[in-house]
């Protein structure tokens, strides 16, 4: 028995011929009706039964040819399986990103740098305006940007996915007094210092909290804000997105609490890729495993 018997009987069950099958397959007719003569023979049953009106499946054929069908499936997703490997394998990712989701992107990287470890991968922090026109530009593959509905550019030859609701949440140590509390309101907020990703949709954020906020620095270091978290230095603000896939957090140093914002704007986790460069298999499957991770640690 081999992958050609296998084929020629399903096809001629679908055509309900031998000659249309053998043109199919590009065999003569009488080598198609010897090959599945020997395979009748090996299994020791008639798979059709011939006349002179046509070709008909026996039952004890049917169940053949269903059997059949699914093995010729299944190296047919085997192949197609090993070329997306090969492709993905040899792929290059340019990624471009806001600073919030950094972590959890490096660590999707990481993940498909060992399954995949020829592919090539780039990443790089910009500001929302930035990442798009790197998108717009070819410049990077796809983008990670926070925004509001309402802020979404139009007509910009950009298409967006909303992947997550970016919930900003307060990032607090564990010591923290305010760590026991179920959520927090502005009034827990006064007269504490902050510590700040640097981000224009974060600086614009705290605008809303309050004039005489102390913020002691801004950086696009995550884990220079979070140690300050930790030893309770001070306090951060971030997409509850932004603080998975750090230790600090997967510790319990550092905890999240939801901020009492009822009148915000609700704003979305969105890649971005350009309606002129379709995006490679290799771009889909990491935005998957993006959205999968967030998913399960949501």
């Amino acid at each position: 028995m081999n992958l050609e018997q296998l084929t020629y009987i399903v096809e001629v069950a679908r055509c309900g011929s031998f000659t249309k099958a053998a043109q199919n397959c590009h065999i003569t007719v009488t080598g198609i009706s010897r090959s599945v003569s020997f395979l009748e023979q090996e299994l020791g049953i008639r798979i059709f039964s011939r006349s002179r009106s046509g070709t008909v499946v026996t039952t004890e054929g049917n169940m053949i040819i269903t059997k059949a069908r699914g093995i010729l499936n299944q190296i047919h997703e085997l192949k197609s399986e090993a070329e997306s490997y090969s492709e993905i394998n040899h792929s290059k990712i340019r990624i471009a990103t806001i600073p919030g989701p950094i972590s959890l992107l490096i660590h999707v990287l990481i993940g498909l740098r060992k399954e995949f470890p020829r592919i090539q991968l780039e990443i790089s922090e910009h500001g929302t305006d930035a990442v798009l026109e790197q998108v717009r530009m070819n410049i990077s593959d796809i983008g990670f940007v926070l925004l509001n509905e309402d802020n979404l550019p139009r007509n910009e030859g950009l298409v967006f996915e909303r992947l997550v609701k970016g919930n900003i949440v307060l990032g607090v140590s564990a010591h923290s007094p305010l760590a026991s509390l179920p959520s927090v309101s502005l009034d827990n907020l006064a007269g504490l210092p902050f510590v700040l990703y640097n981000d224009p949709y974060i600086i614009d954020f705290i605008k809303d909290l309050n004039d005489s906020v102390d913020v002691l620095f801004t950086s696009n270091n995550i884990e220079a804000i979070l140690k300050a978290v930790k030893e309770d230095m001070a306090v951060t603000l971030g997409p509850d997105y932004s603080f998975r896939a750090n230790t600090m957090y997967e510790n319990g140093d550092v905890i999240t609490l939801p901020l009492e914002m009822p009148s915000r704007k609700i704003s979305y986790l969105w890649s971005v890729t350009s309606k002129e460069n379709q995006s490679s298999k290799a771009a889909g499957i990491f935005v998957n495993r993006v959205v999968n991770m967030l998913q399960q640690n949501g």
